[in-house]
């Protein structure tokens, strides 16, 4: 039987966590220190507008009205009571808040998740343990960083079988201070250095939710390595000689890659 499909036992989480609580700490947290400049480009062809933390978090305000206004929807409308989604995101967005709150990653997440990032090269990631040391190297590598979801970019889904699957898409920003590890996010992993530069990089995060545990079983983060790259100065731009010859480069290998798939 493979890791994958393997019987889990849910560890026992401590379910008196005042969850209302911790995301009013978390929704007043400022996280971010040190200067964040009027835009982010690095070599990116256009500048991107900052925007301040204050201003982030009124927009997670909203988030989070829009949030609750889909789920009454379901609930009032649809017949279907998924007002535990809204529990559960504020639990999960303050899991990240400032850092890696373990107590509310095993309240929200599976033992048995299975996740994936552009950074895990295909893999799939299996188990709560992966799962916090793949978020402990961002934290790592930006010790600043702070999450902010966008207000009008989520939304939810509930299937026959009663999953819901949860999209949202989010700003994330920080000074990339230190390296990046990429998989398997251990000490020791192949890592991105990290430049000092300030920046805002935008993600999507998919989440299939048990409604019966009302965690996350497998889900996905999908963002553009090119973009941060890019911001950081550790890829060319597009219009340069560098980014020109890299391309002609991989061109200068195409009849290899067409003789193996041949033979």
């Amino acid at each position: 039987m493979s890791a994958s499909t393997a019987p889990v036992l849910e560890t026992v989480v401590d379910t008196s966590i005042d969850i209302e609580a911790r995301f009013q700490a978390a929704l007043s947290r400022l996280s971010i220190r040190g200067d964040i400049p009027p835009f982010v480009q690095g070599n990116r062809s256009a500048p991107e507008p900052t925007l301040t933390e204050r201003a982030l978090q009124e927009r997670t305000r909203a988030l989070f009205a829009e949030v609750e206004a889909q789920c009454r929807y379901y609930t009032d409308h649809l017949d279907n009571d998924v007002m535990w989604v809204l529990e559960w995101l504020k639990a999960y967005w303050s899991a990240w808040s400032g850092g890696v709150h373990e107590d509310l990653v095993r309240l929200t997440v599976s033992e048995g998740c299975e996740y994936k990032d552009p950074l895990s090269f295909g893999r799939t990631m299996v188990g709560i343990g992966e799962f916090i040391d793949y978020n402990v190297a961002f934290f790592d590598a930006m010790t600043d960083l702070a999450y902010y979801l966008i207000p009008g970019e989520v939304s939810l889904q509930v299937s026959p079988t009663g999953e819901v699957i949860f999209m949202g898409r989010y700003v994330g920003c920080a000074h990339w201070e230190k390296p990046l590890r990429m998989y398997p996010f251990t000490p020791g992993s192949p890592a991105i250095p990290g430049t000092g530069g300030y920046i805002q990089g935008y993600a999507v995060d998919r989440y299939h939710l048990d409604p019966v545990t009302k965690r996350v079983i497998r889900g996905e983060t999908l963002w553009d390595p090119f973009e941060a790259l890019q911001i950081q100065k550790l890829m060319p731009a597009d219009t340069s000689l560098a980014f020109k010859a890299l391309v002609k480069g991989g061109a200068l290998t195409t009849p290899l890659i067409r003789l193996a798939r041949r033979f």
